[in-house]
């Protein structure tokens, strides 16, 4: 069975060998089909040569037979009939080409027959005797001759009626030995078959070289792409020639040229954002940091002051603290951007660090008259990055009270067999459903008129649905206008790309 799959295998994979092997089956029946049409026209060829011979060599046996017994001075009837064969089997030349048969018809059944003394009597089909009898014809058959030392040989018999002046009717008949003819008919099939079998080979030796000179290029061309896709850039092809496949060679160096250079160029790019970005959040830190310090400063300095200065005091604050959420999250997409983002992860029970997490934040959804509500399993074993499933499902709920016009939000939580599942709902304005995959792009708002209450950067949810696909998962939402909307976290129990290990037992918190 697991040969059978390997040539299959071999069979769909190797160009050279399906064509080496088409090749050799394809000559494997054109040669066998002409081989076997030659032989059995030479086969039929010297048969009939020989037929011809024989039928002539009959016609004259009769012709001598008819007025044979007027000429002869034979005393009785047996002598004359064994004079006549002796005198036709004299003709058959040295060694004897045939042996003769006379038979006397059954209309005179008292008349002697007689035959050379090497063949029998018996070596007589009967078809033929009934044929030559009823028909008063010429007739032949091809059968084994029966000779008196006890060997059979192929042979070909023709008979005819003779009626022998003075005595009556006879019938004649010739034997001719067919051992040499069938012989010749071997030897040229043996001969047909050798030279079928040396082209067969011969096609599929020359298949192999030609389909090698033109599939080994091709399979440099396989093996340097898939090189080139595993981030070995400097992978080329020896160009030999001046051919189409030395062409196909130059075209595909010309590639590999220009591609490693568009990925060269991309690389330093990607480096001179990523190091923008770092060294701009570098730079804006230190500033903020001195701007927190100042404001906190104000705001303390300010419990007893007027209220503007209060007021102001607060403002200072909660644009600094957004101004460095900010900052995080460019730092964070930054990461995605690059693919430098690393999970770290551990077997936690995630059913039961969702309500924690929700009910951390029932005080925020209480300032704006909202009632948080958490359905489903209360307990569900995942391994996942924590940090970063607590940063979806709290902006997530935020969003939902924010946007929840004060009715209740609902959290439900699913455990099944193979994944793990989170559904935040609002009741609040919703969403349009043409807007639904565009709520994840980033800094996109449906309504950029609408004040934030909660904060926010606008990076949340593009943040949330990379967060998810990094553990496996997914992020989707639907809606409709004025219906609110949800959306639902889906994540893989334990991701098939995560190394097999012994879990570790179930943690209650982060």
């Amino acid at each position: 069975m697991g040969a059978d799959l390997s040539l299959a295998s071999f069979w769909r994979r190797s160009l050279q060998f399906r064509t080496v092997v088409t090749t050799v089956i394809l000559t494997v029946l054109v040669v066998g089909a002409a081989g076997a049409v030659m032989v059995q026209r030479i086969s039929d060829g010297l048969i009939e040569a020989q037929l011809r011979s024989a039928l002539a060599e009959l016609a004259a046996g009769r012709s001598i037979a008819r007025t044979f017994a007027a000429t002869s001075v034979e005393p009785d009837p047996q002598s004359t009939i064994d004079a006549l064969v002796a005198d036709l089997a004299s003709r058959a030349g040295k060694p004897p080409e045939y042996d003769i048969v006379l038979q006397a018809s059954p209309e005179a059944p008292d008349l002697p027959s007689q035959s050379t003394d090497l063949v029998s009597m018996s070596s007589i089909p009967v078809e033929l005797t009934d044929t030559v009898r009823l028909q008063r014809t010429t007739a032949w058959v091809r059968s084994d001759i029966a000779y008196a030392d006890g060997g059979i040989e192929p042979g070909l018999i023709v008979g005819a009626p003779v009626n022998i002046q003075g005595y009556g009717p006879y019938e004649l008949y010739y034997l001719f030995d067919l051992a040499q003819v069938e012989q010749t008919i071997s030897l040229v099939r043996s001969t047909v078959l050798a030279v079928g079998v040396m082209l067969v080979l011969a096609l599929g030796v020359l298949a192999w070289l030609f389909t090698r000179r033109l599939v080994k290029p091709v399979q440099q061309v396989s093996r340097a792409a898939a090189d080139l896709a595993t981030g070995d850039l400097s992978r080329r092809i020896e160009v030999k020639g001046e051919d189409d496949m030395a062409r196909l060679a130059g075209s595909f160096n010309t590639m590999a040229d220009s591609l490693e250079d568009q990925i060269v160029r991309l690389r330093r790019l990607s480096e001179m954002q990523r190091r923008f970005v770092a060294d701009v959040s570098h730079e804006l830190r230190t500033p903020l940091t001195t701007i927190r310090m100042a404001a906190e400063v104000v705001h303390d300095g300010t419990t007893s002051g007027l209220p503007p200065s209060e007021r102001t005091s607060e403002l200072l604050v909660a644009e600094v603290e957004r101004f460095d959420g900010l900052l995080n999250d460019l730092l964070e997409v930054s990461r995605f951007d690059a693919g430098e983002v690393v999970l770290d992860a551990e077997e936690v029970d995630l059913g039961f660090l969702v309500r924690e997490w929700v009910d951390s934040l029932r005080v925020v959804a209480a300032e704006h008259g909202c009632e948080l509500v958490v359905r489903g399993d209360a307990s569900c074993p995942v391994h996942c990055d924590t940090r970063r499933i607590s940063r979806i499902v709290r902006n997530l709920v935020v969003n939902a009270v924010e946007y929840g016009s004060g009715r209740p939000v609902e959290v439900d939580v699913r455990c099944e067999a193979d994944e793990f599942r989170v559904s935040v709902t609002d009741h609040g304005v919703g969403l349009d459903p043409r807007d639904a995959e565009r709520v994840f792009e980033r800094f996109w708002r449906a309504d950029p008129a609408r004040k934030r209450t909660l904060g926010g950067t606008g990076l949340g949810l593009a943040i949330s649905r990379e967060d998810a696909r990094l553990h496996e998962g997914d992020l989707t939402v639907m809606g409709a206008r004025g219906a609110g909307c949800t959306f639902t976290l889906i994540l893989p129990r334990r991701r098939a790309s995560a190394a097999p290990s012994a879990p570790d037992p179930p943690t209650a918190g982060p």
